[in-house]
């Protein structure tokens, strides 16, 4: 099975020669990118998450993978790349690396790069939004390779957040400059699923975030201004019939506040609410009415569900219609899992003239 970083781990392909293998030379845009990763910058794998696809993981297709072209040329792959906090997306381009002068631009004055006899140069391919296209071209000095010594990666475009796609070393032939051979640099933010495990305190119990969560150290400092974040737990004790018990759920704890006592604290996102409404005839009698989605149990009450049914006359042929009122959870109408079972007498109970509901209710997307 292919890898999406074999190419930066192995060296799989024939312009390869350097990966992080126990024989490999481990070079400094290797460990630059490990700390630009720790920024959450890096190339995002759209398609790691298509597993339909039989390519979605291999090194050498998509995701901004560079390869070698004849002896000048460098080919980068499309992708999308998320540095600083800003996505940008990388079109598909061929570079010759040799003669281009764009790609110089920042940090080399849009000078490509000379070489002679026995000298070589490396050259990194990195993100550069300053340029058309966003890739960007740095070589470092030439050295003479005759004795022994190896040339060295540049550092310039280390002056602002970025990321490195690929390292080439170019040495002289056949009176020219040329790529001898080009590595795969890059590093990735996996575009998902993102795990979250329940917060539970010492005593086993679900809670909030608190500064007191280990014992023995400093008290930590939430709230802090500016900072929020999620993070998952079991709702049970929040309110008398807290929805989702027993299970996992999303949060989002706020600047203000560490705990649920007033606004700016933690919030719960899930189980998510949303609206739905179902229109249908009535005269009275009983009626099971099937919803599309189960209503959400009310947090105060047991056995009540926020529903709202409300009955209407509306006369055949007439766009127009008469709100007759309310009907009473529990007394004229029941819920059950996404049924809505009418069981009142519309003369009974003063609707006599109904012809219409409407049901309004909250659920959260889950039909049992």
């Amino acid at each position: 099975m292919a890898g999406l970083g074999q190419g930066h781990e192995t060296a799989n392909q024939s312009y390869q020669t350097d990966g992080l293998r126990d024989t490999d030379v481990l070079a400094s845009p290797t460990l630059t990118n490990f700390n630009e990763r720790g920024m959450m910058n890096g190339v995002i794998p759209i398609t790691l998450n298509k597993y339909s696809e039989t390519a979605r993981n291999t090194s050498t297709t998509g995701n901004c993978a560079c390869s070698k072209s004849g002896e000048q040329s460098i080919v980068i792959a499309a992708g999308t790349v998320l540095v600083d906090g800003m996505f940008y997306s990388i079109g598909s381009q061929t570079l010759n690396a040799a003669s281009v002068t764009a790609q110089y631009a920042t940090y080399n004055s849009s000078t490509a790069p000379t070489l002679s006899a026995n000298h070589e140069r490396i050259l990194l391919v990195y993100f550069d939004p300053t340029i058309t296209g966003n890739i960007g071209f740095v070589y470092g000095n030439a050295i003479d390779t005759s004795g022994g010594a190896y040339p060295q990666s540049p550092s310039a475009h280390l002056a602002r957040q970025t990321i490195v796609l690929a390292s080439a070393r170019l040495h002289y032939s056949s009176s020219e400059v040329r790529i001898a051979s080009l590595e795969d640099k890059r590093v990735f933010v996996r575009p998902g699923p993102l795990p979250l495990s329940s917060l539970i305190n010492a005593a086993g119990s679900a809670t909030m975030p608190t500064n007191t969560f280990i014992s023995g150290d400093n008290t930590a400092s939430l709230p802090i201004t500016d900072v929020g974040f999620v993070f998952a737990r079991d709702p049970a004790g929040l309110g008398s019939f807290p929805h989702g018990s027993g299970q996992t759920h999303l949060f989002y704890q706020s600047d203000a506040r560490i705990n649920q006592s007033g606004s700016g604290g933690a919030y719960q996102i899930t189980p998510t609410h949303r609206q739905s409404y179902k229109h249908d005839t009535w005269t009275g009698g009983s009626k099971t009415i099937t919803l599309a989605y189960s209503p959400i149990p009310s947090q105060d009450e047991s056995g009540k569900f926020i529903v709202h049914v409300n009955a209407y006359d509306k006369t055949p042929g007439s766009n127009t219609k008469m709100f007759l009122g309310t009907l009473m959870q529990g007394e004229e109408y029941v819920v059950s899992t996404n049924t809505v079972e009418l069981n009142g007498d519309a003369n009974n109970i003063g609707y006599n003239s109904a012809t219409h509901v409407e049901i309004i209710y909250t659920h959260a997307g889950h039909t049992g």
